[in-house]
């Protein structure tokens, strides 16, 4: 697998996937394409439009209710969320625009086992010790001084989410807290995800003007000194 070929050893690395730019101009051939890979996609990134070029024709599949806020994403969605879970994909990753992104994790756990590191002293991927099943929504955060620039906000939101879900997560959690009470949960990657979002989208700091590290990003997440909210 694809799995196999990039991974040396007993390491383990994060496959994610963004759909940006896949159209619905031929909806069968896309699935053809990219439905079978589910099973080897850690993160999948979209939005509604190009779920909706994933969404099976024979049906959907009931969604279980996971008690978080999900007044953002429709019924509909969170079962096409759960079908790409039942084909093997451990975490979506979707965006809502200026609403934010939510962010599910398979319920299987044996799927989120395939990440964990089988070596002592090798890093672990922080998806490996998400709970099975767990939704969260994200907001997304307010810039408040200069001129909004989204162009590339997507991009941004995922490779955050990907560096927060990845080994550096875990690297993070050692350096930040010497014990097991602070972690890279689920709703901490989505909001380093937004925060990285956030700055893409301030034309101010995305020039490098007073652009925070990771690191920083995190430092804020974890001493809960974050922007506000953006209000829609």
């Amino acid at each position: 697998s694809a799995r196999q070929k990039m991974s040396s050893g007993d390491s383990r690395i994060l496959i994610g996937v963004d759909l940006n730019g896949v159209d619905g101009s031929d909806c069968s051939a896309a699935r053809e394409v990219l439905i079978p890979a589910l099973s080897e996609i850690d993160v999948l990134h979209l939005n509604e439009d190009e779920a909706l070029v994933l969404s099976s024709p024979s049906g959907s599949i009931s969604a279980k209710n996971s008690g978080v806020d999900t007044n953002d994403v429709s019924p509909d969605m969170l079962s096409q969320i759960a079908s790409f879970h039942q084909q093997g994909c451990a975490v979506v990753l979707l965006s809502l625009g200026s609403k934010g992104a939510f962010v599910s994790v398979t319920p299987d756990s044996e799927r989120l086992q395939q990440l964990s590191s089988k070596a002592s002293g090798s890093p672990s991927i922080a998806i490996s010790q998400w709970m099975p099943g767990t939704q969260v929504r994200v907001p997304a955060f307010q810039i408040k001084h200069g001129e909004v620039n989204a162009n590339g906000a997507g991009d941004a939101l995922f490779s955050g989410f990907c560096l927060a879900a990845s080994s550096w997560g875990c690297e993070m959690e050692r350096q930040l807290y010497k014990s097991d009470e602070w972690k890279v949960t689920p709703h901490v990657a989505g909001t380093f995800a937004s925060l990285v979002a956030w700055q893409r989208c301030d034309a101010k700091t995305r020039d490098g003007d007073g652009m925070r590290s990771a690191a920083e990003l995190m430092t804020l997440i974890s001493q809960g000194n974050l922007p506000d909210v953006l209000e829609e």
